[in-house]
C-alpha cells in the first residue's frame, strides 16, 4: 500500500541507490510547496513537465550541427536530446545513481539552445556583452523551466525540484545552492549528463559527418579511439562502426567512473559534491585519446565549409533579429514575458526561436515587409 505522501513509493525507489546517489525521498523539494503525488516519483514528474513544454517541442526545429538544408537525416536538437537521456539513463543505472533525475536533466538541458546551433549561441552572447550582459544556452535552459514556460496558475515556470535545477547549472563550480549550503560540484546524476551530453554529440557527429560524406572511415582510422574500434570489425559498415565506437565509450567511462569513486572515497552525496574533481570523467590518459578524436570531428565537419556557410548565415540571421527588436521592441508580440523590459526581452524572444521561424521573419525584415 503506497501512503498518500507516496513515501513507500519512493523509498522502495530508493534501494537500489548508491550511497552517493539522489535519494527521492531525500530530495530537496520544489521551490512552491506542492502535494505531492502518490503515483509518481519527485523526478518523473519533472520529466513529465519538461516534456510537454513548447520549449521540448520547438527543440525538433532547431538544428543540431548540419542544418536540414543539407539532407533530412541529420540529427536536431531534439533527436540529440532524446540520445542524451538514453545515454544518461543507461550511464545512470550502471553507477547506480538516480536514473529518473539523469533523465530529467538530460531533456531540459538544452531547452535554452538558441537557433542554429553553437554558432547562433555565439552570435546571441556576443550580441549580449555588447550591451554589459552575456548568453549561455545551460543558464538560458534554467530560465526557460524556472520562468518562462507557464503552464500553471500557482507559479511561474514548471516548478521543477533544486536537484533538477542544479544540474541544469551543471557548469558552476562551489556554488551556493540557495539553502546556506556550498558545494564544489553537481551531484553525480548532473555529471552523468554532462559526459552523456559530450558522448552523444561527438557519436551522433560521426554518423552525420560519414552519411554526410565530410570525412571517410579512412580518415577516422588516423584517430586512436576510432582505430580501435574499427579494428575489432569484420564488417566496416557506418552504423556497426558507431556502435563499435558508442560501446567503447560507455564502457570506459562507467569503468573509469568506478575508479574514481574508489580512488576518491566516496561513499555519500556530500562526499560527491565536496570532491575537487570530477568523478564521472574519464582517465586523463583516455581523455586524452577522447580529446583527439574531438578535434577530428571539429576540423572535419563542425568546421567544413558547408556547415560554416550555413553557420555564417544562423549568425547573420540572429544578429539581424537583435538590432531590428531592439530598435523596434513593439514588433516584439505583446503578450511574451510583458514583464520583461529590454535587451533581456529581445534576448529571450530570439533564443526561444526555431530555425525556420528565424529565418522567416529575418526575409521579412530584410524586405522590409515587417
Amino acid at each position: 500500500m503506497i501512503d498518500l505522501d507516496g513515501r513507500n513509493l519512493w523509498g522502495r525507489a530508493d534501494l537500489p541507490l548508491a550511497g552517493f546517489a539522489v535519494k527521492n525521498s531525500a530530495s530537496r523539494g520544489r521551490i512552491f510547496s506542492e502535494v505531492s503525488d502518490p503515483d509518481r516519483l519527485p523526478f518523473q514528474r519533472d520529466r513529465d513537465r519538461i516534456i510537454h513544454t513548447a520549449s521540448f517541442r520547438r527543440l525538433g526545429g532547431k538544428m543540431q550541427v548540419v542544418s536540414p538544408r543539407l539532407g533530412d537525416h541529420f540529427r536536431n536538437r531534439l533527436t540529440h536530446t532524446l540520445e542524451v537521456a538514453q545515454l544518461a539513463r543507461d550511464l545512470a543505472r550502471n553507477l547506480r545513481l538516480n536514473e529518473d533525475l539523469a533523465e530529467a536533466i538530460a531533456l531540459a538541458h538544452d531547452l535554452g539552445h538558441p537557433p542554429f546551433g553553437h554558432s547562433g549561441e555565439v552570435a546571441l552572447d556576443a550580441k549580449m556583452r555588447a550591451r554589459g550582459g552575456r548568453f549561455d544556452h545551460n543558464l538560458q535552459s534554467a530560465r526557460v523551466v524556472e520562468f518562462f514556460e507557464r503552464r500553471y496558475a500557482d507559479f511561474p515556470g514548471l516548478n521543477l525540484t533544486r536537484e533538477v535545477l542544479e544540474g541544469l547549472r551543471k557548469h558552476e563550480t562551489f556554488f551556493d545552492r540557495g539553502e546556506g549550503k556550498s558545494v564544489r560540484t553537481p551531484h553525480l546524476e548532473s555529471q552523468v549528463v554532462d559526459l552523456a551530453d559530450e558522448i552523444s554529440y561527438l557519436s551522433a557527429d560521426l554518423e552525420d559527418g560519414l552519411r554526410g560524406g565530410f570525412f571517410s572511415i579512412s580518415d577516422l582510422k588516423k584517430c586512436e579511439i576510432p582505430a580501435i574500434a574499427i579494428a575489432e570489425l569484420p564488417n566496416l559498415e557506418r552504423s556497426a562502426i558507431v556502435r563499435r565506437i558508442m560501446n567503447l565509450l560507455f564502457r570506459q567511462i562507467v569503468a573509469d567512473s568506478k575508479a574514481n569513486l574508489r580512488k576518491f572515497r566516496i561513499d555519500s552525496l556530500e562526499d560527491a559534491q565536496n570532491c575537487p574533481a570530477r568523478i564521472v570523467a574519464f582517465s586523463p590518459e583516455f581523455f586524452a585519446k577522447f580529446r583527439q578524436f574531438k578535434k577530428f570531428c571539429c576540423e572535419n565537419f563542425y568546421f567544413a565549409p558547408d556547415v560554416q556557410a550555413v553557420n555564417r548565415r544562423g549568425q547573420e540571421i540572429i544578429s539581424t533579429l537583435f538590432d531590428f527588436f531592439v530598435e523596434n521592441p513593439r514588433e516584439i508580440p505583446r503578450d511574451f514575458l510583458p514583464e520583461v523590459e529590454g535587451v533581456e526581452r529581445v534576448c529571450d524572444y530570439i533564443a526561444g526561436m526555431t530555425d525556420g521561424f528565424a529565418e522567416k521573419l529575418w526575409e521579412k525584415i530584410s524586405n522590409h515587409k515587417i
